[in-house]
């Protein structure tokens, strides 16, 4: 069985928009540190990219990525689905992407916050968007 990996409405081809470079590091928990790489922004949705990478975890990751169900994404007070996240890479290292429908307007302010370990704090931050793709 095959999941679909983009949103019904998402036009076919899908067309880019735009990409936000972001480069934040949301924080360590667990021995595993989490950048955001950026934001591309596509017609009716947009991936967050990121990488994960282990800083001498003490904490064995179950999932290179965390799933979907570990992220949260607010754009100016309103939540965004969290339609799928997705990755690569191995123990020390991985990346992906957090798919997010709708596209959030680039002026608006995100809240991005991901529990990465299990039991562990979740990092977070938040990122104004300069309205720039």
């Amino acid at each position: 069985m095959t999941t679909p990996h983009l949103p019904p409405a998402a036009p076919t081809p899908p067309r880019p928009l735009g990409v936000v470079p972001l480069g934040i590091d949301l924080g360590l928990t667990g021995g595993h540190r989490v950048v955001l790489l950026s934001l591309e922004v596509w017609e009716g949705w947009a991936d967050l990219r990121f990488a994960r990478i282990d800083v001498e975890a003490t904490t064995r990751l179950t999932r290179r990525v965390p799933p979907a169900d570990a992220w949260e994404v607010v754009a100016d007070g309103q939540p965004l689905e969290i339609f799928d996240a997705v990755g690569r890479g191995d123990r020390h290292f991985s990346n992906g992407e957090v798919r997010l429908v709708p596209a959030p307007p680039l002026t608006a302010t995100l809240q991005v916050g991901v529990a990465v370990v299990p039991g562990e704090a979740p990092v977070a931050t938040e990122i104004a968007l300069t309205g720039d793709a």
